[in-house]
C-alpha cells in the first residue's frame, strides 16, 4: 500500500499577485486529500474519488490529455522526465478539502498524485521540485491563468512568502492561531474571475509602460495611480490601482513576518492591512459576491477582526482572523447567513 497527502492552502496577502509577478504570503492549512494506492494486475490506474462519487480508469501514459484533466497531464509531464508508472494500481483518493471553493483542491490533489508517483517510482525528488512539476501540470500544461503560489505553499507547507519571478521562498514565523475558514455556500469562479483580473491586470500595466518605458509594476510607489490614471481607460484603471495598492499592502506585510514579533500591535497591523487588501479585492477587482458579504459584515459585527476572500474569487471560501473567545458567537453569525461551513483551521508545516 502506498500512502500520499497534501493540504489545501489560504493566501493571506497577495491575491491576484503572484500571476503579475509579484510576491505573495500563503499558508497551508491542516485540512488535507488523501491517496491510498494498491497494486493491480491490469496495467491501468483505477480511480476511485470517494467524497465526489467518481470512478474512472486512466492509461499509465495517456496519449491524450483533455484540457483540466490534471491526472493525465501530470502522468504527461513525469514521463518527460522518465518518471513513468510500470505497474497499475486501484487508487482511492479521500478529500477534506472544499472542491471549488478557492482553497486549491485541485492542487492539492495533484501534488498528492505525484508524492504518490514518486513513492510508485523511487524516485528522488524534492518538495520544490514536485511544487514546479505541480505548476507545469496543472498551468502550464495548459496555459491557465495561474501562478506557483498554490503549488508551492502546497508541496513546502508552512505561512511562507513566494516571490513567483524568482521563484524564491522563505518560511515566515506563524502568528496566527485564531484563524477560522468559512464556505460561502456560493461555487467560486476560477477561470472567470482570474482570467478577466489577469487580463485587464497586464493591459493596464502595458499601456503604463507603452507611455513611460521605465515603469516597473514591482518598483510602483503609491504616486504612480494618480500620476497614471489619466491615460488609463476607466475599465482598466481599477485593475491597476489594485495590483499597485495589494503590492504595497504584501510588502508591508512581509516586513512584519520577517520581524517576527507576535504580540498585538504586529496582530492589529496586520489585520488592518488585510482588511485594505480585502477592500482592493471587493471594489477593483469585484470578486466578492454580495452573499459574501453579508457574511463578512455580520462576522465582524460578531467580533472579527478581518477577513479575506480566498483564491481568485467569485465565491467559495473566506477565512476571519478573531480571537478565540469570539469563535462561538462568530460562527453563529455567520450560519444564519446561510454559509455552508465554518469551522476552525491551523496552519501546518508539512
Amino acid at each position: 500500500m502506498i500512502r500520499a497527502k497534501a493540504p489545501a492552502r489560504i493566501c493571506l496577502f497577495g491575491d491576484h499577485q503572484d500571476y503579475l509577478n509579484l510576491p505573495v504570503i500563503a499558508a497551508s492549512i491542516d485540512r488535507y486529500i488523501f491517496i491510498e494506492a494498491q497494486p493491480n494486475q491490469q496495467g491501468v490506474l483505477n480511480l476511485n474519488l470517494i467524497d465526489l462519487g467518481i470512478k474512472r480508469q486512466i492509461a499509465l501514459l495517456p496519449t491524450q490529455v483533455e484540457k483540466g484533466d490534471y491526472l493525465c497531464s501530470t502522468l504527461s509531464i513525469l514521463h518527460k522526465r522518465q518518471i513513468t508508472l510500470t505497474s497499475g494500481y486501484d487508487i482511492h483518493i479521500h478529500s477534506e478539502i472544499p472542491v471549488n471553493a478557492g482553497v486549491s483542491s485541485s492542487s492539492a490533489l495533484i501534488v498528492a498524485f505525484i508524492r504518490f508517483i514518486v513513492q510508485a517510482t523511487e524516485t528522488e525528488a524534492s518538495n520544490l521540485q514536485i511544487a514546479n512539476w505541480a505548476h507545469e501540470a496543472e498551468v502550464e500544461f495548459f496555459n491557465e491563468p495561474g501562478g506557483i503560489m498554490d503549488h508551492y505553499s502546497i508541496a513546502l507547507g508552512g505561512l511562507r512568502l513566494i516571490e513567483p519571478k524568482t521563484r524564491f521562498t522563505e518560511e515566515f514565523l506563524n502568528p496566527h492561531n485564531d484563524l477560522l475558514l468559512v464556505h460561502s455556500g456560493l461555487p467560486k469562479s476560477t477561470l472567470g474571475v482570474l482570467g478577466k483580473a489577469k487580463q485587464y491586470a497586464l493591459e493596464a500595466v502595458a499601456e503604463a509602460t507603452k507611455h513611460h518605458p521605465e515603469f516597473r509594476l514591482e518598483d510602483a510607489v503609491k504616486s504612480d495611480i494618480k500620476n497614471f490614471k489619466p491615460i488609463l481607460s476607466k475599465l482598466l484603471f481599477p485593475y491597476f490601482e489594485a495590483a499597485i495598492e495589494n503590492h504595497l499592502i504584501t510588502k508591508e506585510a512581509i516586513s512584519i513576518y520577517k520581524n517576527r514579533a507576535k504580540n498585538d500591535t504586529t496582530s492589529k497591523k496586520l489585520e488592518g492591512l488585510m482588511e485594505r487588501h480585502q477592500h482592493y479585492l471587493d471594489t477593483a477587482i469585484k470578486n466578492t459576491p454580495e452573499l459574501m458579504r453579508i457574511q463578512m459584515k455580520e462576522a465582524k459585527n460578531a467580533g472579527a477582526k478581518a477577513v479575506k476572500v480566498m483564491g481568485s474569487g467569485g465565491g467559495g471560501c473566506f477565512i476571519i482572523l478573531a480571537q478565540k473567545e469570539n469563535h462561538e458567537e462568530i460562527i453563529r453569525a455567520v450560519l444564519a447567513q446561510k454559509a455552508k461551513f465554518i469551522e476552525p483551521i491551523q496552519i501546518t508545516n508539512h
